[in-house]
């Protein structure tokens, strides 16, 4: 597994879902996994700062993984991104895609696509997921951990 923040953030919520599930919602082998994709909107689109949203995807070998250790992986990371936090601090919405294609293997690998709207949920103040100079040993240890298993 590899871990991938992308560089956008700055726009509206149209920009990232239309990446995630196509300009239709019917995107080709992607799958939402966990989270509301309406309210994930809502807060991107109703945010006043400047970076509004951190996106990115845990990037597997592998084509598939069983369900429960997806889900596992997810809340494991999430734990890793939001020391201290419980989930009602913050929205994430999960989307698989498995629609690139393994140079090694020739079958389509597991993506683990990932968009968390910049809000505190309980008091409406800025929320930055991942800042690298400072989480970037911990959310390496998470790969290497997830790696290892």
């Amino acid at each position: 597994m590899i871990i991938d923040f992308f560089r956008r953030g700055t726009g509206a919520a149209k920009g990232p879902i239309d990446y995630l599930l196509g300009k239709d919602r019917d995107r080709k082998h992607a799958k939402p996994l966990v989270g509301d994709l309406q309210e994930v909107t809502d807060l991107i689109d109703s945010s006043g700062y400047t970076k509004k949203y951190t996106a990115g995807c845990l990037s597997f070998y592998e084509h598939d993984l069983k369900e429960e250790d997806k889900q596992k992986i997810m809340a494991d990371f999430e734990k890793t991104l939001f020391p201290g936090l419980s989930s009602d601090n913050y929205r994430i919405l999960w989307v698989q895609h498995q629609d690139k294609v393994n140079a090694e293997t020739g079958k389509t690998r597991l993506e683990l696509n990932f968009l968390i709207p910049n809000i505190e949920i309980q008091t409406g103040k800025r929320l930055q997921p991942f800042f690298a100079k400072e989480d970037l040993f911990r959310v390496d240890c998470f790969k290497k951990m997830v790696n290892f298993e």
